[in-house]
């Protein structure tokens, strides 16, 4: 592989990396001032429309019907399952510690993984586990006896990445049977279906954005869900796994770094320590699983 690939290679998963750490700053900003539903249905109005060509594509209603209901559960863990609650938490968990508490994914996915395949999890997945949830608590301010709500909305942004996680190991079939473009917009397509049903009895029209923000956050949507995608899927063609999963952890720094720029955010040596704990912790656990470095927003 010639040098200029490769290099082309670490720009895309590095672009990748920094729109995937812009996205909790992005979330905060906006569910402080539109209704957390209508958000999601503005930003997956986007990616849905999107995604129909790769939809198309794939010809899900062709599938065979064990493989029609992974694509539902699927749908379901990545889209609503993952975006409503972390909408719904970012009301009081600040941008920084949101990136913080996603960054724990790689976490759940090694340890998914190894369940799923009936594997031994090993002492240095539960140990980095350990660590990275320690991390949580700290940034949560559970250990301190800080707000309740605050640990509640850091309760429902763990749960989006536990079920972002899900949907990560379980979503392998559907790849290697289909193709990741095939998948995606499948994935993509039917989430934003099941997440418009769940959540148009919900949207509070008083809290629409204008033109402005509703385009931003329509961009925000194609960027994350899509563009994000096509990025890492092109670095990860060109780039060695254990290298390219290197980059993920420029995720939490670039939300707290950008959440205290833009969003004047405090940034205290609890939340600190709680950063270093998570980042350290899924570290241990991740390099014990390659699969782990498999994350897409």
């Amino acid at each position: 592989m010639n040098r200029g690939t490769l290099e082309r290679g670490y720009a895309s998963g590095l672009a990748a990396v920094v729109i995937w750490a812009l996205v909790p700053v992005g979330t905060r900003f906006f569910v402080l001032r539109v209704d957390p539903h209508v958000f999601n249905g503005i930003r997956f109005l986007a990616s849905c429309s999107a995604a129909l060509p790769l939809f198309w594509y794939a010809k899900p209603w062709r599938w065979p019907r064990a493989d029609r209901l992974l694509l539902l559960a699927c749908a379901v863990l990545a889209v609503p399952g993952y975006n409503i609650p972390v909408a719904l938490g970012a009301r009081t968990v600040p941008a920084g510690e949101l990136g913080l508490l996603i960054a724990t994914e790689p976490v759940m996915i090694a340890a998914l993984t190894l369940l799923l395949q009936r594997r031994s999890v090993h002492r240095g997945v539960v140990a980095g586990s350990l660590i990275a949830f320690l991390g949580v608590a700290l940034t949560s301010g559970i250990l301190s006896g800080a707000q309740s709500f605050k640990w509640m909305s850091t309760l429902q942004v763990l749960t989006g990445a536990f079920s972002w996680s899900c949907y990560t190991v379980l979503a392998g079939r559907l790849n290697r049977r289909y193709g990741t473009f095939a998948a995606t917009g499948a994935i993509i397509v039917v989430g934003s279906l099941v997440l418009f049903a769940m959540s148009w009895p919900m949207f509070d029209a008083h809290l629409w954005p204008d033109r402005t923000n509703t385009l931003v956050i329509a961009v925000m949507g194609l960027s994350s869900s899509l563009l994000g995608f096509l990025l890492w899927n092109y670095a990860g063609a060109v780039v060695p796994t254990e290298r390219l999963g290197l980059f993920l952890y420029l995720i939490p720094v670039v939300s707290v770094f950008v959440g205290t720029q833009f969003l004047d955010e405090a940034l205290s040596a609890q939340i600190l320590l709680g950063g270093v704990l998570i980042v350290t912790g899924v570290w241990i656990a991740a390099r014990i699983e390659p699969n782990a470095f498999v994350m897409v927003e």
